[in-house]
């Protein structure tokens, strides 16, 4: 029996959730990339207007599935459809930003109320110490957002993402062994 497991990338524009997923599966990953018209908010020369995707083969049938949502609040309705269906999430954030235990809560709290209950960890996705995500993981806590696991990968190393991604998948192992 195969196996098909989805995980969602999510978290502001800019983030690396496309560079994510084509450092994970190479030239099989498809991106819904166009044009960034909104220069002001980000300088990016481009941005995700649909769902990114790539899959990795686990071997004997299975296969892990990554989707990647936009990061504009406008494309919120792609981002519901792809939390609809994914067994865990990764909210990416950079801690660095001004805003982002806020953002970060937000986005907890929207994989949270999500009715088919996907497992959620933070990764940091920029350069920080040990202390400074211990502080950002406390910040998260005093928000409200629970005792979630906060990670650290460069999302450009194949061998960081897998790893983070290895990391998902056995929690949710036990995630599904408790229920």
């Amino acid at each position: 029996m195969s196996v098909h497991l989805r995980v969602a990338l999510m978290g502001p524009m800019g983030i690396g959730k496309t560079t994510a997923i084509r450092t994970v599966c190479g030239d099989l990953a498809v991106d819904c990339d166009v044009p960034n018209l909104d220069t002001a908010t980000h300088a990016k020369a481009t941005t995700t207007v649909g769902a990114d995707f790539g899959e990795v083969d686990l071997g004997d049938g299975d296969k892990l599935q990554i989707y990647g949502c936009p990061g504009q609040e406008r494309f919120n309705f792609v981002r519901q459809w792809v939390l609809s269906s994914s067994a865990g999430v990764f909210v990416m954030t950079d801690l660095h930003e001004p805003d982002a235990v806020t953002e970060t809560a937000r986005l907890l709290a929207e994989v949270a109320s999500c009715p088919s209950s996907p497992l959620a960890a933070v990764l940091v996705s920029r350069p920080a110490t040990h202390a400074q995500i211990d502080a950002f993981a406390a910040a998260l806590m005093q928000r409200g957002a629970g005792l979630v696991p906060v990670l650290q990968a460069d999302v450009r190393d194949r061998q960081q993402m897998l790893d983070m991604l290895q990391v998902l998948a056995s929690m949710l192992s036990l995630k599904d062994e408790t229920v």
